[in-house]
Order: structure tokens, then sequence, then C-alpha cells
């Protein structure tokens, strides 16, 4: 062989052999059996977990790997057996946990970190911190049971993507209204960002809002990636959410701790606030293809305004009236307590897309806020707590929950444009005031019914003193759509009716314009009588 072939032959010789050494120890984890080398002669001490009052067993492995991998292993031995991939000894690499019995050869009492070698860091209860072997007849050769190899990316070997996801955020802060790892983590804010980024679900952000979602899950029957509700004891409202990850275990947000991962099956504390578990795997959406619902979402993040009716500012019932003209022509009155007054009374079980959802004792006594349902337990308001703006909502959110008060089906007061008067007034809608005015360049209440009846070929008086002299009287039980309707304030104000109590009849303020009488504080005392033409 030549001296070249012979050179070759050594360089790929080396190279090889570089490459074959640098793939099997890869897999070896040196830094952590020489992280716990640091503590020999560290004194055993019963649940120790620090160099400074010393180590118990799994008090020393638990401060390893925490501080060379920043891994939170469980305390107990017991515990850290239920972790990672179990190894044949002939298979041991460093930073392997290698499991050790007591007396009865199948209790886990014991664990130290593999070191290579055959030997083992591991704090002796009576040498402290030390390294021993694993030699067949020693003591700790005897009472091996087992090893396991931790995946530190993955502690509780859980393939599930929503824990896969939860574990990247251990020791994350926690925030009272956090939802992003930047921000820090409230409970729900946390469950619903881990949603967010592994299953593109969008889980709502309130605890009381995600337990609407899912399937209920009993405590025996519960998986990885099940989430875990958590209630307050004297209010029975639901507070905190977790993810079970299993074992026994779940990871949440702490409001000391920040996210981190607890053992709740021994846990009094935490099985007493127990509310109950949901397998949440899709998140149903509301009904777009709705006119009126697609309508409401045009004004999603509007914001909340004291007496807005237009998308530059909304309040509850401006929201709900402005959306139900815009999308079906339906004029409801101003306030929240007038509309309640309308409609048809459903029952929840029986409730549909587009009914008025009411709440009660909110921020005043009495009805005092409304949202149009949306499909899949959600409404669409105006809402003036915390977001001041119009949102979406689960009804399930506790703070609705307890302030719900009922629901009205108002979709079939849709005006009769098939009555030629009623055509004829609300082509006029939105005209404005004009003292005088008999014109659509501008009414006066006598000027509006005046023309409206015009056009079709019906000569009445100026004024609604002199109207009252035409036709014929009728019982306001038994009024029709086209009816003449006045009312006495400082003068005889004449009206058209429109069917289910709303009348179209000039404003000084907003014009032609459509009010429900019967529910109006204002019109309902002035009622004077009605005539039919």
């Amino acid at each position: 062989m030549s001296k070249w072939q012979n050179t070759s032959f050594f360089l790929a010789t080396f190279f090889l052999s570089f490459f074959f050494v640098h793939t099997v120890f890869a897999a070896e984890d040196f830094s952590i059996s020489k992280t716990a080398q640091q503590y020999l002669g560290v004194p055993y001490t019963i649940n120790g977990q620090d160099p400074n009052q010393g180590f118990s067993t799994g008090g020393l492995t638990h401060y390893v790997f925490k501080e060379a991998k920043n891994v939170d292993l469980p305390l107990y031995p017991k515990e850290q057996f239920k972790l990672g991939k179990a190894v044949d000894r002939r298979d041991l690499q460093p930073g392997d946990l290698i499991f050790f019995s007591g007396t009865s050869k199948s209790d886990v009492t014991s664990v130290g970190i593999y070191n290579g070698n055959n030997e083992v860091v591991i704090s002796s209860v009576s040498k402290g911190v030390l390294i021993t072997k694993l030699s067949d007849g020693s003591y700790y050769g005897d009472r091996y049971i087992s090893a396991k190899r931790i995946n530190t990316d993955n502690l509780y070997q859980v393939e599930h993507p929503l824990i896969v996801e939860a574990m990247k955020y251990v020791g994350t802060n926690y925030s009272s209204n956090g939802k992003t790892p930047d921000d820090g983590f409230i409970s729900a804010g946390f469950i619903h960002f881990v949603f967010g980024t592994s299953l593109n679900l969008k889980l709502p952000e309130v605890s009381s809002e995600q337990w609407s979602l899912g399937a209920n899950i009993s405590k025996e029957n519960l998986q990885p990636g099940d989430v875990l509700f958590f209630k307050n004891t004297d209010t029975g409202r639901i507070t905190t959410t977790a993810f079970y990850v299993g074992n026994g275990k779940m990871i949440y947000s702490s409001v000391s701790k920040g996210i981190t991962i607890i053992d709740i099956e021994h846990s009094s504390y935490w099985n007493e606030r127990y509310y109950g578990a949901k397998r949440i795997t899709k998140v149903p959406d509301i009904d777009q293809k709705d006119p009126l619902i697609a309508e409401a979402l045009k004004y999603i993040g509007a914001p909340y305004v004291e007496g807005g009716k237009t998308p530059k500012g909304f309040d509850c019932s401006g929201f709900t009236k402005y959306v139900y003209e815009k999308a079906m022509g339906i004029h409801l009155p101003e306030a929240p307590e007038q509309q309640w007054l309308l409609g048809t009374p459903v029952e929840k079980k029986d409730i549909e897309i587009g009914d008025l959802v009411f709440f009660k004792d909110t921020h005043r006594p009495g009805i005092s806020h409304v949202g149009i349902y949306a499909g899949n337990n959600q409404m669409i308001h105006a809402s003036r707590t915390k977001t001041a703006k119009v949102t979406t909502t689960y009804l399930s959110n506790s703070f609705y929950t307890e302030k719900f008060a009922g629901i009205r089906r108002v979709k079939h007061l849709q005006l009769s444009n098939e009555v030629p008067v009623i055509k004829k007034a609300t082509d006029l809608l939105g005209t404005p005031y004009l003292p005088g005015g008999t014109t659509p360049i501008g009414f006066d209440t006598g000027g509006f019914v005046q023309y409206v009846y015009q056009q079709l070929g019906i000569e009445l008086p100026r004024y609604g003193k002199d109207m009252l002299l035409k036709g014929t009287e009728v019982k306001e039980e038994n009024l029709q759509p086209g009816d003449l309707v006045f009312f006495k304030s400082n003068s005889i104000i004449p009206s058209i009716y429109m069917g289910d109590g709303k009348i179209a009849v000039v404003s000084s303020s907003e014009g032609v314009r459509i009010v429900n009488y019967k529910v109006s504080s204002y019109w309902g005392p002035i009622y004077h009588s009605a005539r039919r033409i």
C-alpha cells in the first residue's frame, strides 16, 4: 500500500470513528451527571432539596435536573419513576435515572443519576452524596430495579400536541389578564393561547366560557390534553382551568409560580375545588351565514358609548336596534327594558339564532343589558365591561349566567310593506323635521301624514286636530296597519300605525322615525285616539 493510500485510510478511519463516537454520545447527557458530581459530600437529609439543607435521593435528582436543564422533576423517587422511557441496564448512558428498592424488592425507595462506567451518583443516608458502583453483589447492585431516560423536552412522555406545546412555557410568569408568553398568563389565558398555537382553535378567554365547550369527562377517564376546571368553594364559580398531563399531574398558571406542573391526584386543596373536566376537540363557530349575524359581525370592535346608536359607538340596545333595522327592517325601541316588552318569550332550550337575550341588574336594577344570539351558545353584544366594545361572549360566562333574565323572539316584527300606506311611510324614514314642512325636503307632524296619504290619492286636512274629524274611530285594541293614531301634548300629534305597537311619526330631533309607542315612556302616556281612513 502506498504512503498516500495509508494516509487516506488513516484519515477516513479517523473521521468515521469521530462521527460514530459523536453520534453515540450525542444522546448521552453528561451535563446532568457532571452537575450531580458538584455536590459530592453534601449530607443526606429527609426531603432535602438543596445543598444548604442536604439532599434526599429524590431531592438530589430534583435539584440537579433543575440546575442543569431547568426542568422540574417531582421530588419523590416513586413519582420520578413514572417519568421517561425504560432503559435496559446494558444500555445505560450518563444522565439516566437509576431506581433502587428497599426491603421490598418491588418498592421504589431511592434514585440516583448514572455517571457512566457502571457508576451512580446518589445521596446515601450514611455518607451523603457519593459515587458508587453498580456491581453485582454490591449494596446498590443488589437493589437495582430499573432505569429511565428522561426527555427533558417532553418530561412526561406525552405526545398530545396540547401538552407538548404547554410544556414549552413552564416558568412563564402569571398575569391577571395575560394571554401571551410576553405578558404572562392567567389560567384561562394559558388554555386559550395553547389551543390557538397548537390546534389553531380559538377558545374563549374566560374559564366559565371554556366550560361550555367539549364533552364531559369523568375523573377516571382523564387523558392528557383534557381541560380541568376548578371552582371557588365559597361562590361555586369556575375560577381556574388547567391541562391534564397524565399520571395525576396538571399544568396551569399559578399565581405564585406562573406556568407550573403539580400533582393534583393526592391534593386535598385541588380535589375540594374540582368542578369537572372537558375534552375539547373543536370550537363551534357562530352562524355567519345568517343575514342578521353577518350584519352584526361587521361592527365587532366598535366602541361602547353610553346612548350610542351608530357604528361610531353603541350601547347594548343601540346596537341591537341598529343591526335589526339594517339587516331586517325591524325597528326596535331604544332601551333594553323597552325591547324586553316586545316579541315572543322563548325558553332557553328553544333559543334560535337572532333571538334577543336579556340580562338584569348588571349596572342598574331591572332589565339592563341585551345581546343577539348568534348560535353555538354565543351572543354578539355591545359590552360595557372590560373590553367596552362590540364583541362575542358565551352565554355560559358566569357573569351573564347569574344575570340572565330571558329571551325574546322579534324576527316576526317586520313591517307589512304589502299595505301601501306602510310602504310610503317607510320610504320617508329619516326625512328631517322642518317647521311647516309638507314635502320630502322636511316635514312637521301633520305635513308628514298628509303627504303620505296624498301619494295614495287621499286628501287629509293639514293639521292633526282636523284629521281627528275624518274616517271612523278605532279602539286601540283593534288597530291595523295604516290607521291614524293621535297623541295629545301641547297639540294633537298625528302618526301612522305600522303594526305591533309601532307608529311612524315626526320627531323634532330625528325627523321621520318609527317608535313603539306601547313601550315608550313618552308616547304611551299621551295616547289620545285612533281613526281609520
